[in-house]
């Protein structure tokens, strides 16, 4: 069966937001996890800086993702959590001149260098990168694609998205392409 994902922002570990992002798009993880697609702008616009996602802990998380004693965020944010709604989007060519920056790790991702598909589609590191879960249900990034071991490394990490590098961050790269 395939695997619903939710954007949750962590405050502290009973404190949530989540985001009713997938308007336009499948909750399924790699049905919206591509540049361009405007329900991850929506997200990524939260993040940017002035906004209340800025420099924040995000995680998608799967609704398969309470295993083994992990936190049941995906159950946590329908019970306890604050939706946020958001019109705006970055557009897609915002989304290509852009960086996620993570702030725990001092590391950033350069958008403009993600890998194009054969169809000249490419996919978005933020959902991949936080996603809680993955490999656990259909539709999400499988065992065998490149950087699968990358996978939910920088979920609770503090994040953001920018249009400038900050001083002293390394560039940290992903090469997220199914094949």
């Amino acid at each position: 069966m395939g695997q619903y994902y939710k954007v949750v922002k962590i405050n502290d570990e009973n404190d949530f937001e989540k985001m009713e992002v997938f308007e336009l798009s499948s909750l399924k993880l790699m049905e919206h996890s591509w540049v361009g697609n405007p329900d991850c702008g929506k997200v990524m616009n939260l993040m940017t800086p002035g906004n209340p996602w800025h420099k924040s802990q995000v995680v998608w998380v799967g609704d398969y993702y309470n295993e083994d004693g992990e936190i049941d965020y995906y159950d946590k944010v329908e019970h306890t959590s604050i939706e946020v709604r958001v019109d705006k989007s970055l557009s897609e060519e915002q989304q290509q001149k852009c960086y996620l920056i993570n702030y725990s790790k001092k590391q950033y991702v350069d958008y403009s260098k993600m890998t194009k598909n054969e169809d000249g589609w490419m996919i978005n590191p933020l959902p991949l990168l936080t996603a809680l879960g993955n490999g656990r249900g259909g539709g999400d990034y499988y065992d065998g694609n490149p950087d699968y071991d990358k996978v939910g490394i920088w979920s609770r990490d503090i994040l953001a998205i920018d249009f400038e590098i900050p001083d002293g961050f390394e560039e940290f790269i992903v090469e997220f392409e199914e094949e």
